[in-house]
């Protein structure tokens, strides 16, 4: 029997990421049947791509319909702490999208809530399955222990949200919880995680360098410390080209990466061709591996508290960065305590 959803919210990452999944390799496995969305247009919209749906302007009302197993929220991040409180009273199952919540403390009431419900929640952290990516983790073996990565994410600006319902909502503090560390510097930390487990200690700069109308930053830099391993990420909005670039460097040899192509340096050389990692912003492809894997915990007696977990981390991550660009401290991720960066300089 198909898994039944509700769509909450229908901008631009619902329409163009989400919904091509849904209606495509996943529709043997799970059907949306209700839809909520504050903006005309985008019900509109929603509607002519799942024209059996019921169709609410409430999320509450959408969250009401009969024989629900789960839902699919893309909302931006201030509104996702309310949403799963009212999946996880019903028994809802929740897909939610990057980032968590706005804030830890909103991350960890989420934990909780989950948790006492026990139902299955997935992230949307899609860049796990990207081609490229798997391209990258698929070689990292050959080059040993890796002990050093560098990784560079340059914008020229934040993406427009949906024009139909305030479209600059990721350049607001009070509805996205931060600027590119969180946007896309979500995505990163946990692709690294994958690669270097937790980190222990994080520093971060943050600064608007460019787009002075924005209420966060445009421009993240974080070193991460996982102590036999060092990790930097620079993000930017202030760019003047959109590209990625990564080195990884190991024991045995070195990957590196960007828009095009792979280098692996080992023994010998490897040049593979890959792309994608910068081509728009809804990659629909990236995120079928991801429902079907929720679309299994949802089945499952009990669900994966992996995703969860890696949520967690992600939030505990960014917000430990963002004290330490306040404090000019090194910040530890296992008792949240700032260390003097003189002592590790």
């Amino acid at each position: 029997m198909k898994l039944r959803g509700a769509l909450l919210g229908a901008g631009n990452i619902a329409l163009r990421g989400h919904a091509p999944q849904w209606l495509g390799p996943l529709q043997a496995e799970a059907e949306i049947v209700a839809i909520a969305d504050l903006s005309p247009e985008n019900r509109a919209a929603a509607t002519r791509l799942f024209p059996r749906a019921t169709v609410h302007e409430s999320a509450a009302e959408a969250l009401s319909t009969p024989g629900l197993d789960f839902c699919d929220i893309c909302t931006p991040p201030f509104t996702h702490r309310g949403l799963i409180e009212l999946a996880a009273a019903r028994g809802v199952h929740v897909l939610c999208e990057k980032p968590l919540a706005p804030t830890l403390e909103e991350a960890l009431a989420i934990e909780d809530v989950v948790t006492r419900a026990g139902i299955a929640f997935h992230p949307c952290h899609q860049y796990n399955f990207a081609p490229p990516w798997l391209a990258v983790k698929e070689r990292l073996g050959r080059l040993g222990r890796i002990h050093l990565v560098e990784y560079a994410v340059r914008r020229t600006a934040a993406n427009e949200g949906n024009p139909h319902w305030t479209p600059q909502w990721r350049t607001s503090r009070e509805l996205s919880g931060g600027g590119i560390l969180v946007d896309h510097g979500a995505h990163i930390l946990y692709q690294l995680r994958g690669i270097l487990g937790d980190a222990r200690r994080v520093s971060a700069t943050v600064r608007t360098l460019r787009h002075g109308d924005y209420g966060v930053e445009d421009t993240a830099l974080v070193t991460l410390d996982h102590g036999d391993a060092l990790a930097t990420v620079s993000l930017t909005w202030a760019a003047r080209r959109r590209e990625i670039a990564f080195r990884f460097v190991g024991e045995r040899g070195e990957l590196s990466g960007d828009e095009s192509r792979l280098e692996v340096f080992t023994e010998t050389r490897e040049e593979i061709e890959v792309g994608g990692l910068s081509g728009n912003s809804s990659h629909s492809e990236w995120f079928g591996p991801l429902f079907q894997s929720f679309v299994a915990s949802a089945r499952a007696p009990h669900p994966d508290r992996r995703p969860l977990d890696e949520a967690l981390y992600v939030a505990r991550l960014i917000d430990r960065a963002y004290a330490s660009s306040r404090s000019g401290q090194v910040m530890s991720l296992a008792a949240a305590t700032p260390l003097r960066m003189a002592a590790h300089s």
